[in-house]
């Protein structure tokens, strides 16, 4: 049975990452599709901790999942790891005796409980003393109203409460004002367009590093001689090139090593990573991490759909589809600045193209929005559970990355 999961992060606030809510669906021939929580739920579960393993898609932070009535009833939260999820506790899911009792039982053990989509009903009162975590859908209720039941529930229980579906800083900055401690929404992946603000900070080096990178035949010395010039790329390169995650076991001494080691395509990767971590802000770390899966996920597509000759131009346009998110600046003005082929410039402009293509598929598995990616004709030539299994390798690299 084909179950796909994806996963949508949750920030403090401060922007740290606080988990990740986990999202499913089954695919179109499976007969629970629609309305079965209990049914959704089991193959969640049966995905992120025997298929995918839970620390692939959460990276050791919590993984926020639904329990129907039924799951709660029977105990099934019992058999995950107390100290890796948040029992959330779905919205239809009524506060009978049982469900108390089995809330409560949870509680005593250990476990986190979240109530979804929390509306501000006193029948749900039962549950307020045992919950840890309100989840309240942000553009449902007005401003004033969650100001003042916050403060009012929180005089009352020990409570933190999440902030869904936040799209724009300016929710964000609400939330934040009404007293939200957690947020959750793809306000932090949406175009922000801010006039004035210069690439003229970008790290000096890495643009000429990228310059060598763009021309036809690429040499090792002319951008071993740029690194060596800098301190701290020759520490992030050297300190890459002996970790673990490139099977290092001879030590690597010197830049030149380094680079061979690595590979042309995959310097290429390197210094657009350091390009665009050089200009995020300090509240878009997970942007970046996005951003990577994304060009990852859209590299290995389109070694899949047999244009592997393509593969780092693939790679370039998912990394760099938020460039205007990190830099608050119009894409337009962007890509003028970048070494960008014409196919990739036109697909971050938005125009049609194989490029584009693949980026829309990936972002609609971001936002797991499936129905949208099964109608994408691109999905004729893919199988689903192919591009499930490059998604979470794309995920498994970026971790490594980052470790």
């Amino acid at each position: 049975m084909e179950v796909y999961a994806a996963r949508q992060p949750i920030f403090d606030r401060n922007m740290n990452t606080y988990g990740y809510e986990l999202l499913y669906r089954r695919s179109s021939n499976n007969y629970y599709e629609g309305n079965d929580d209990q049914q959704a739920t089991a193959e969640l579960i049966n995905n992120a901790f025997l298929v995918i393993q839970l620390n692939d898609l959460t990276g050791g932070t919590k993984a926020f999942i639904n329990f129907s009535e039924e799951l709660l009833v029977n105990e099934i939260p019992l058999l995950l790891p107390k100290d890796s999820i948040v029992v959330e506790i779905l919205e239809r899911v009524k506060p009978t005796a049982d469900v108390i009792r089995a809330c409560r039982n949870l509680k005593n053990n250990g476990y986190m409980l979240a109530l979804d989509d929390f509306v501000f009903d006193e029948t749900y009162e039962p549950l307020l003393g045992i919950a840890d975590l309100i989840k309240v859908e942000y553009p449902a209720v007005k401003p004033d109203k969650q100001r003042q039941m916050i403060s009012s529930y929180k005089s009352k229980y020990p409570l933190r409460f999440l902030a869904e579906k936040i799209e724009t800083r300016e929710q964000f900055q609400t939330a934040l004002d009404a007293g939200y401690d957690l947020f959750q929404g793809y306000f932090f992946s949406k175009p922000v367009i801010v006039k004035g603000k210069e690439i003229g900070g970008l790290h000096a080096s890495i643009l000429q590093i990228v310059n060598e990178l763009s021309k036809d035949e690429p040499n090792y010395q002319p951008i071993a001689e740029i690194i060596e010039r800098d301190l701290g790329l020759s520490y992030k390169l050297l300190k890459i090139a002996n970790s673990v995650a490139y099977g290092s076991r001879k030590q690597i001494y010197s830049i030149k090593q380094a680079l061979v080691r690595f590979g042309i395509e995959e310097i290429k990767k390197w210094m657009y990573l350091l390009l665009l971590q050089e200009k995020q802000n300090a509240d878009n770390q997970e942007l970046v991490k996005t951003s990577l899966i994304r060009g990852k996920l859209m590299e290995l597509l389109a070694i899949e759909l047999g244009m592997k000759q393509k593969h780092f131009e693939f790679f370039l346009t998912g990394m760099f589809a938020s460039i205007d998110v990190l830099l608050r600046r119009p894409m337009a003005q962007i890509v003028q600045e970048l070494p960008f082929t014409g196919e990739v410039r036109d697909a971050l402009l938005g125009q049609d193209n194989v490029f584009r293509q693949v980026l829309d598929a990936a972002l609609d598995l971001e936002a797991a929005d499936w129905e949208r990616l099964d109608n994408r004709p691109l999905m004729k030539a893919l199988h689903k559970e192919t591009v499930m299994k490059l998604y979470i390798q794309s995920l498994k690299w970026v971790m490594e990355m980052h470790h």
